[in-house]
């Protein structure tokens, strides 16, 4: 009986260790796992910095991500979200400040003001197709699993 008391609480105290442990403060699982009706938005401006560092608000477990800060065309600063920097580097390769950038890109609930998450990207004759149809981001695996 005391071993099955001492089982109990340490698999509870490992639960709650793997919950602190987690990634991010995004939702659990992304808009392409849930099924999210996200509205779908177009941005239109100059990119101010191509930024490479951690995410705080990643569904995934990558370690670093790539965003981009956009003056738009109402002088707002958008911080683009884009992906993990495995994945997304090669795409944004070249890019710089100064360049105009055309981009499709949504927001979820738990977002601040002005964070968005790129579904595509187009510059200098240059588009980059990150999320299909369903939101699904191109380095996600087989069903809807990120493989990073």
């Amino acid at each position: 009986m005391g071993s099955t008391l001492k089982m109990l609480v340490f698999a509870s105290m490992l639960a709650a260790i793997t919950g602190y442990a987690q990634k991010g403060i995004g939702e659990p699982k992304g808009v392409a796992e849930e099924a999210i009706p996200v509205a779908l938005i177009e941005l239109n401006g100059t990119v101010e910095e191509v930024k490479e560092g951690p995410c705080t608000y990643t569904v995934g477990e990558s370690t670093s991500g790539i965003h981009l800060l956009v003056m738009t065309e109402n002088k707002e600063v958008a911080n683009v979200h884009l992906g993990p920097t495995w994945a997304i580097s090669i795409w944004v390769e070249g890019m710089e400040e100064g360049q105009n950038v055309s981009m499709i890109v949504f927001r979820t609930s738990n977002l601040p003001t002005n964070h968005y998450i790129a579904k595509e990207l187009e510059w200098d004759g240059q588009k980059a197709q990150i999320r299909d149809g369903y939101l699904k981001p191109f380095w996600a695996g087989r069903y809807g699993k990120e493989v990073w």
